[in-house]
């Protein structure tokens, strides 16, 4: 699962289905691979290639690390 953390939309919470933490995505203002993974230590996701072009190919690199679905949560209005 994915929440948005905070109002600026660009940092989001990751846990799975029962809030285990794994960690926290981030967007940047670098201009090449903007997104990055920042894995809970210990978490499946430790280990995880970090950083990504877009927010759906870091979602993509987390669905295949963990086998399952993205799911994002409560997302704020555009």
């Amino acid at each position: 699962m994915v929440r948005p953390l905070g109002s600026s939309g660009t940092e989001w919470l990751l846990q799975d289905r029962f809030s285990y933490p794994l960690g926290r995505l981030r967007q940047t203002t670098v201009p090449v691979d903007p997104f990055t993974i920042l894995p809970e230590r210990g978490s499946p996701l430790d280990g995880i290639y970090v950083f990504h072009p877009t927010l759906d190919a870091a979602l993509t690199a987390i669905e295949k690390r963990l086998g399952g679905i993205c799911e994002l949560i409560d997302l704020p209005e555009p």
